[in-house]
């Protein structure tokens, strides 16, 4: 069941994190794959998202909003709640700029002053209200991977990043109010195009699938993480993060393995989605 953050942790633009590959997953023993780097919070507190303090700690205007912006296990829930303070000091949000193959068609559509056209959805970020998000584990994706699904409930098309912020956490040290949090965020793809992200229509929902462990291998994989972190799109705070509990699904029970996660970019189709959470895609 998805929930509303109320974590003392930060999740990293993943833009920002190409620096920090050499960190990638040291918590776990994997490397990242990708263009985008994963980042093992346990690691280093460099970028770790941060355990649980009340919104009022950490007000959204304190994270700069940047440029465009943002799951199928039923029992997800969804409205914006607040979340997290860090502990440390973060980069702050960056933007993710136009380049991508998230997009559905590879440019806007004319009519920029049509509510439902591409170029409005581009010229509108989604805001945290206007969007819901559900994570958890879809049968057809496999043991490993789990589907993320963001909804636009609003009357007009908006924007969202090319793929969801995402983190891989160990629950009880986010929420533990003391100690190094422990987190992984996911390699994502490099071959983004020249679009500016996805454009999400009124009532429509967008796709996006991880992987918790691409290669299936348990050498050197954590089963220390057993919470999903998401954020809709670059441009929220953190006070729209959705957290959902992870668990092992076929085979034996407790966490699961992670071991280089890898993201795929935003899609029309779960199936499409899918398609592209593979390293090296």
């Amino acid at each position: 069941m998805s929930t509303h953050s109320t974590a003392r942790r930060r999740i990293l633009p993943l833009s920002l994190l190409t620096a920090a590959a050499v960190l990638a997953l040291s918590a776990c023993g994997g490397g990242a794959n990708g263009a985008g780097a994963g980042s093992a919070a346990g690691a280093t507190p460099a970028g770790s998202p941060a355990a649980s303090q009340p919104a009022a700690s950490q007000p959204a205007a304190s994270q700069p909003a940047a440029s465009p912006p943002g799951a199928s296990q039923p029992g997800s829930a969804t409205q914006p709640a607040g979340s997290a303070a860090t502990g440390h000091p973060s980069p702050a949000r960056s933007s993710v700029q136009p380049s991508a193959a998230g997009t559905r068609s590879g440019s806007p559509k004319p009519g920029g002053s049509d509510t439902a056209s591409d170029a409005y959805a581009f010229a509108h970020p989604c805001a945290g209200e206007q969007v819901t998000v559900k994570a958890g584990y879809d049968a057809q994706l496999g043991a490993t991977r789990r589907l993320i699904q963001v909804t636009n409930t609003g009357g007009t098309a908006c924007g969202l990043s090319f793929y969801p912020l995402v983190a891989i956490d160990a629950a009880a040290t986010v929420r533990g109010g003391s100690g190094q949090v422990q987190t992984v965020q996911p390699a994502v793809p490099g071959d983004l195009g020249d679009g500016q992200g996805y454009p999400l229509q009124a009532g429509h929902t967008a796709y996006a699938v991880i992987d918790l462990n691409p290669g299936h291998g348990t050498a050197g994989a954590s089963r220390q993480y057993d919470e999903l972190s998401v954020i809709a799109s670059t441009s929220l705070p953190n006070a729209y993060t959705v957290s959902t509990a992870i668990t092992e699904q076929g085979g034996s029970p407790g966490n699961p393995y992670v071991k280089s996660p890898f993201l795929g970019r935003y899609s029309d189709t779960i199936a499409d989605a899918a398609a592209t959470a593979v390293p090296g895609h």
